[in-house]
Protein backbone atom coordinates (compact mmCIF):
# COMPACT_ATOMS: atom_id res chain seq x y z
CA UNK A 1 0.00 0.00 0.00
CA UNK A 2 1.36 3.42 -0.98
CA UNK A 3 2.11 5.78 1.94
CA UNK A 4 1.90 9.57 1.81
CA UNK A 5 4.90 11.05 3.63
CA UNK A 6 4.37 14.62 2.40
CA UNK A 7 0.69 14.68 3.30
CA UNK A 8 1.48 13.11 6.68
CA UNK A 9 4.00 15.87 7.52
CA UNK A 10 1.62 18.62 6.37
CA UNK A 11 -1.24 17.41 8.54
CA UNK A 12 1.18 16.85 11.43
CA UNK A 13 2.09 20.54 11.32
CA UNK A 14 -1.57 21.60 11.05
CA UNK A 15 -2.51 19.34 13.97
CA UNK A 16 0.30 20.77 16.11
CA UNK A 17 -1.07 24.25 15.46
CA UNK A 18 -4.64 23.17 16.28
CA UNK A 19 -3.92 20.97 19.31
CA UNK A 20 -1.03 22.85 20.93
CA UNK A 21 -0.13 26.29 19.56
CA UNK A 22 -3.61 27.84 19.32
CA UNK A 23 -4.81 26.69 22.80
CA UNK A 24 -1.62 27.87 24.52
CA UNK A 25 -1.74 31.27 22.80
CA UNK A 26 -5.44 31.59 23.67
CA UNK A 27 -4.74 30.71 27.31
CA UNK A 28 -2.02 33.38 27.53
CA UNK A 29 -4.24 36.04 25.93
CA UNK A 30 -7.14 35.29 28.30
CA UNK A 31 -4.81 35.26 31.31
CA UNK A 32 -3.19 38.56 30.28
CA UNK A 33 -6.64 40.17 30.13
CA UNK A 34 -7.26 39.01 33.70
CA UNK A 35 -10.39 37.03 32.89
CA UNK A 36 -9.13 33.57 33.78
CA UNK A 37 -5.99 31.79 34.96
CA UNK A 38 -4.77 28.37 33.84
CA UNK A 39 -2.59 26.14 35.99
CA UNK A 40 0.76 24.89 34.74
CA UNK A 41 -0.52 21.32 35.14
CA UNK A 42 -3.44 22.07 32.81
CA UNK A 43 -1.10 23.54 30.17
CA UNK A 44 1.21 20.52 30.40
CA UNK A 45 -1.80 18.22 29.99
CA UNK A 46 -2.83 20.11 26.85
CA UNK A 47 0.70 19.71 25.45
CA UNK A 48 0.65 15.95 26.16
CA UNK A 49 -2.82 15.60 24.62
CA UNK A 50 -1.61 17.68 21.69
CA UNK A 51 1.43 15.50 21.02
CA UNK A 52 -0.75 12.39 21.00
CA UNK A 53 -3.19 14.13 18.66
CA UNK A 54 -0.39 15.09 16.27
CA UNK A 55 0.87 11.51 16.14
CA UNK A 56 -2.61 10.13 15.47
CA UNK A 57 -3.25 12.73 12.77
CA UNK A 58 0.03 11.92 11.05
CA UNK A 59 -0.77 8.20 11.09
CA UNK A 60 -4.23 8.90 9.67
CA UNK A 61 -2.83 10.75 6.66
CA UNK A 62 0.00 8.29 6.11
CA UNK A 63 -2.39 5.98 4.26
CA UNK A 64 -4.62 6.79 1.25
CA UNK A 65 -8.14 7.92 2.09
CA UNK A 66 -9.74 4.97 0.28
CA UNK A 67 -7.90 2.40 2.41
CA UNK A 68 -9.22 0.51 5.42
CA UNK A 69 -6.09 1.52 7.39
CA UNK A 70 -6.93 5.20 6.88
CA UNK A 71 -10.48 4.68 8.12
CA UNK A 72 -9.31 2.75 11.22
CA UNK A 73 -6.88 5.50 12.19
CA UNK A 74 -9.58 8.12 11.39
CA UNK A 75 -11.83 6.30 13.85
CA UNK A 76 -9.18 6.60 16.57
CA UNK A 77 -8.41 10.22 15.67
CA UNK A 78 -12.07 11.22 15.88
CA UNK A 79 -12.57 9.53 19.24
CA UNK A 80 -9.38 11.17 20.51
CA UNK A 81 -10.50 14.64 19.36
CA UNK A 82 -13.77 14.13 21.23
CA UNK A 83 -11.93 13.15 24.40
CA UNK A 84 -9.54 16.10 23.93
CA UNK A 85 -12.42 18.60 23.67
CA UNK A 86 -14.17 16.89 26.58
CA UNK A 87 -11.05 17.47 28.65
CA UNK A 88 -10.77 21.08 27.43
CA UNK A 89 -14.21 21.79 28.85
CA UNK A 90 -13.29 20.27 32.21
CA UNK A 91 -14.88 16.87 31.70
CA UNK A 92 -12.21 15.03 33.69
CA UNK A 93 -11.62 17.66 36.38
CA UNK A 94 -11.87 15.87 39.76
CA UNK A 95 -13.66 17.31 42.75
CA UNK A 96 -15.76 19.93 40.92
CA UNK A 97 -18.95 20.00 38.88
CA UNK A 98 -18.34 18.62 35.41
CA UNK A 99 -16.92 21.29 33.13
CA UNK A 100 -16.72 24.13 35.65
CA UNK A 101 -14.76 27.20 34.59
CA UNK A 102 -14.11 30.30 36.70
CA UNK A 103 -14.03 33.70 34.99
CA UNK A 104 -13.39 37.12 36.58
CA UNK A 105 -14.45 40.54 35.28
CA UNK A 106 -13.39 43.11 37.86
CA UNK A 107 -15.87 42.81 40.77
CA UNK A 108 -17.73 40.00 38.97
CA UNK A 109 -16.73 36.34 39.23
CA UNK A 110 -18.57 33.65 37.31
CA UNK A 111 -18.53 29.87 37.55
CA UNK A 112 -19.76 28.18 34.38
CA UNK A 113 -20.84 24.54 34.34
CA UNK A 114 -20.20 23.59 30.72
CA UNK A 115 -21.14 19.93 30.99
CA UNK A 116 -23.75 20.18 28.23
CA UNK A 117 -21.15 21.48 25.77
CA UNK A 118 -18.64 18.83 26.85
CA UNK A 119 -21.11 16.00 26.28
CA UNK A 120 -22.37 17.43 22.97
CA UNK A 121 -18.83 17.57 21.61
CA UNK A 122 -18.13 14.03 22.80
CA UNK A 123 -21.41 12.74 21.29
CA UNK A 124 -20.66 14.46 17.97
CA UNK A 125 -17.26 12.75 17.85
CA UNK A 126 -18.91 9.41 18.64
CA UNK A 127 -21.33 9.74 15.70
CA UNK A 128 -18.53 10.61 13.28
CA UNK A 129 -16.48 7.70 14.65
CA UNK A 130 -19.32 5.32 13.77
CA UNK A 131 -19.11 6.56 10.17
CA UNK A 132 -15.41 5.70 10.01
CA UNK A 133 -16.00 2.34 11.67
CA UNK A 134 -18.54 1.31 9.04
CA UNK A 135 -16.33 2.63 6.22
CA UNK A 136 -13.36 0.62 7.57
CA UNK A 137 -15.45 -2.57 7.61
CA UNK A 138 -16.77 -1.87 4.11
CA UNK A 139 -13.28 -1.29 2.70
CA UNK A 140 -11.88 -4.29 4.54
CA UNK A 141 -14.57 -6.68 3.31
CA UNK A 142 -15.12 -4.86 0.01
CA UNK A 143 -18.84 -4.87 0.75
CA UNK A 144 -21.33 -2.05 1.29
CA UNK A 145 -23.81 -2.06 4.19
CA UNK A 146 -27.15 -0.42 3.46
CA UNK A 147 -30.39 0.37 5.23
CA UNK A 148 -33.75 0.83 3.56
CA UNK A 149 -36.34 3.44 4.55
CA UNK A 150 -38.52 3.80 1.42
CA UNK A 151 -35.22 3.86 -0.45
CA UNK A 152 -31.78 2.37 0.08
CA UNK A 153 -29.06 4.32 1.89
CA UNK A 154 -25.42 3.48 2.45
CA UNK A 155 -24.97 2.99 6.21
CA UNK A 156 -21.76 5.03 6.46
CA UNK A 157 -23.47 7.91 4.63
CA UNK A 158 -26.30 7.86 7.17
CA UNK A 159 -23.82 8.36 10.03
CA UNK A 160 -22.08 11.08 8.01
CA UNK A 161 -25.37 12.94 7.51
CA UNK A 162 -26.24 12.64 11.22
CA UNK A 163 -22.78 13.88 12.14
CA UNK A 164 -23.10 16.86 9.80
CA UNK A 165 -26.55 17.72 11.15
CA UNK A 166 -25.28 17.57 14.72
CA UNK A 167 -22.26 19.74 13.87
CA UNK A 168 -24.51 22.35 12.27
CA UNK A 169 -26.87 22.23 15.26
CA UNK A 170 -23.94 22.77 17.63
CA UNK A 171 -22.70 25.72 15.58
CA UNK A 172 -26.19 27.21 15.79
CA UNK A 173 -26.28 26.58 19.53
CA UNK A 174 -22.89 28.25 20.08
CA UNK A 175 -23.88 31.22 17.93
CA UNK A 176 -27.18 31.80 19.72
CA UNK A 177 -25.46 31.25 23.07
CA UNK A 178 -22.92 34.01 22.38
CA UNK A 179 -25.61 36.35 21.05
CA UNK A 180 -27.87 35.71 24.03
CA UNK A 181 -25.07 36.08 26.57
CA UNK A 182 -24.13 39.48 25.14
CA UNK A 183 -27.73 40.62 25.51
CA UNK A 184 -28.18 39.91 29.20
CA UNK A 185 -28.32 42.70 31.76
CA UNK A 186 -28.38 42.72 35.58
CA UNK A 187 -28.79 46.24 37.02
CA UNK A 188 -28.77 46.91 40.77
CA UNK A 189 -30.47 50.06 42.04
CA UNK A 190 -28.04 52.31 43.90
CA UNK A 191 -30.74 53.37 46.36
CA UNK A 192 -31.53 50.93 49.15
CA UNK A 193 -34.65 50.99 51.30
CA UNK A 194 -34.10 50.78 55.06
CA UNK A 195 -36.74 49.22 57.29
CA UNK A 196 -36.31 50.12 60.97
CA UNK A 197 -38.53 49.01 63.84
CA UNK A 198 -37.57 50.87 67.06
CA UNK A 199 -39.29 48.26 69.22
CA UNK A 200 -41.12 49.12 72.46
CA UNK A 201 -38.42 51.58 73.62
CA UNK A 202 -37.73 54.03 70.75
CA UNK A 203 -34.77 55.65 72.50
CA UNK A 204 -33.09 52.32 73.36
CA UNK A 205 -31.66 50.57 70.27
CA UNK A 206 -31.13 47.26 72.06
CA UNK A 207 -34.59 45.96 71.03
CA UNK A 208 -34.59 47.45 67.53
CA UNK A 209 -34.81 45.41 64.34
CA UNK A 210 -33.58 46.61 60.97
CA UNK A 211 -33.47 45.39 57.39
CA UNK A 212 -32.28 46.68 54.02
CA UNK A 213 -34.10 46.03 50.75
CA UNK A 214 -32.21 46.12 47.49
CA UNK A 215 -33.89 46.31 44.09
CA UNK A 216 -32.60 44.99 40.77
CA UNK A 217 -33.71 44.78 37.15
CA UNK A 218 -33.11 41.81 34.84
CA UNK A 219 -32.95 42.43 31.09
CA UNK A 220 -33.00 39.25 29.03
CA UNK A 221 -32.94 40.20 25.36
CA UNK A 222 -31.46 36.85 24.40
CA UNK A 223 -33.09 33.83 22.82
CA UNK A 224 -33.06 31.63 25.92
CA UNK A 225 -35.10 32.05 29.09
CA UNK A 226 -33.35 32.16 32.47
CA UNK A 227 -34.64 29.35 34.70
CA UNK A 228 -34.46 28.50 38.40
CA UNK A 229 -32.73 31.63 39.66
CA UNK A 230 -31.47 31.63 43.25
CA UNK A 231 -30.10 34.87 44.68
CA UNK A 232 -28.13 35.14 47.92
CA UNK A 233 -27.14 38.52 49.37
CA UNK A 234 -24.65 38.99 52.21
CA UNK A 235 -23.55 42.26 53.89
CA UNK A 236 -19.99 42.72 55.24
CA UNK A 237 -18.39 45.61 57.10
CA UNK A 238 -15.34 46.97 55.24
CA UNK A 239 -14.81 50.15 57.27
CA UNK A 240 -16.17 51.39 60.60
CA UNK A 241 -16.16 54.60 62.62
CA UNK A 242 -16.05 52.48 65.78
CA UNK A 243 -14.17 49.25 65.15
CA UNK A 244 -14.62 48.03 68.73
CA UNK A 245 -18.41 48.16 68.38
CA UNK A 246 -18.76 47.19 64.69
CA UNK A 247 -15.52 45.45 63.63
CA UNK A 248 -14.32 45.38 60.04
CA UNK A 249 -14.97 42.00 58.44
CA UNK A 250 -18.19 41.35 60.35
CA UNK A 251 -21.03 39.68 58.45
CA UNK A 252 -24.00 41.68 59.66
CA UNK A 253 -26.81 40.19 57.61
CA UNK A 254 -27.76 37.85 54.80
CA UNK A 255 -30.72 36.73 52.74
CA UNK A 256 -30.39 33.27 51.22
CA UNK A 257 -32.25 31.21 48.59
CA UNK A 258 -34.42 33.95 47.11
CA UNK A 259 -36.07 32.06 44.25
CA UNK A 260 -37.31 33.31 40.88
CA UNK A 261 -38.69 30.66 38.54
CA UNK A 262 -38.20 32.30 35.12
CA UNK A 263 -37.00 35.46 33.43
CA UNK A 264 -38.39 35.04 29.92
CA UNK A 265 -36.48 35.82 26.73
CA UNK A 266 -36.86 39.26 25.10
CA UNK A 267 -38.22 40.77 28.31
CA UNK A 268 -37.17 43.27 30.97
CA UNK A 269 -38.21 42.42 34.52
CA UNK A 270 -37.80 45.53 36.70
CA UNK A 271 -38.01 46.15 40.44
CA UNK A 272 -37.20 42.71 41.82
CA UNK A 273 -36.60 43.00 45.56
CA UNK A 274 -34.42 41.16 48.05
CA UNK A 275 -34.66 42.06 51.74
CA UNK A 276 -31.70 41.43 54.02
CA UNK A 277 -32.44 41.22 57.73
CA UNK A 278 -29.62 42.53 59.89
CA UNK A 279 -28.41 39.97 62.43
CA UNK A 280 -30.10 40.86 65.77
CA UNK A 281 -26.77 40.46 67.60
CA UNK A 282 -25.33 43.27 65.43
CA UNK A 283 -28.48 45.38 65.01
CA UNK A 284 -27.69 47.82 67.83
CA UNK A 285 -24.09 48.33 66.68
CA UNK A 286 -25.26 48.80 63.11
CA UNK A 287 -27.90 51.36 64.07
CA UNK A 288 -25.48 53.44 66.14
CA UNK A 289 -22.32 53.22 63.99
CA UNK A 290 -21.54 54.66 60.57
CA UNK A 291 -19.72 52.24 58.34
CA UNK A 292 -18.75 51.19 54.83
CA UNK A 293 -20.41 48.00 53.61
CA UNK A 294 -19.72 45.41 50.95
CA UNK A 295 -22.65 43.64 49.34
CA UNK A 296 -21.85 40.17 48.00
CA UNK A 297 -24.51 38.91 45.61
CA UNK A 298 -24.61 35.33 44.29
CA UNK A 299 -26.80 34.71 41.26
CA UNK A 300 -27.23 30.98 40.48
CA UNK A 301 -29.21 29.84 37.46
CA UNK A 302 -29.54 27.50 34.49
CA UNK A 303 -29.15 29.31 31.17
CA UNK A 304 -29.23 27.55 27.79
CA UNK A 305 -28.18 24.31 29.46
CA UNK A 306 -25.25 25.97 31.24
CA UNK A 307 -25.06 26.17 35.02
CA UNK A 308 -24.06 29.70 36.04
CA UNK A 309 -22.93 30.94 39.45
CA UNK A 310 -22.40 34.70 39.18
CA UNK A 311 -20.79 36.47 42.15
CA UNK A 312 -20.90 40.26 42.31
CA UNK A 313 -19.26 42.35 45.04
CA UNK A 314 -20.38 45.96 45.47
CA UNK A 315 -18.08 47.95 47.72
CA UNK A 316 -17.91 50.28 49.46
CA UNK A 317 -21.51 51.29 50.14
CA UNK A 318 -21.81 54.08 52.70
CA UNK A 319 -23.98 53.57 55.79
CA UNK A 320 -24.89 56.43 58.14
CA UNK A 321 -25.87 55.64 61.73
CA UNK A 322 -29.54 56.16 62.52
CA UNK A 323 -28.96 57.04 66.20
Amino acid sequence: MRVQIGKMLLYGILSAIFYIVVPLILFDVIASLGYMTFSQEFKISIIIFGIIGVIISMLRHLFPKDSAANRVVALGATLFSGIYLFYMFGGFTPGVSLGTYAIAFGPIQALLGLQLIAWLLLASSGIRALQYLVEAIELRKKKEYNITVRRQFKLSKVFKVFGTIMSLAMLGYFGTLVYSGLNLGFDIDDNFTVGHDPGVTPLDPSDDTINITMSFDVSNQGIYAIYNVYIDVTFFVVSSTNNSVLPVGTTIGESLNNYYSTFHSFTVTPDNNVTVNIDPSWAEAFITTSAGLAFQITFSTLYAGILVDLNITISPVGWTAIL
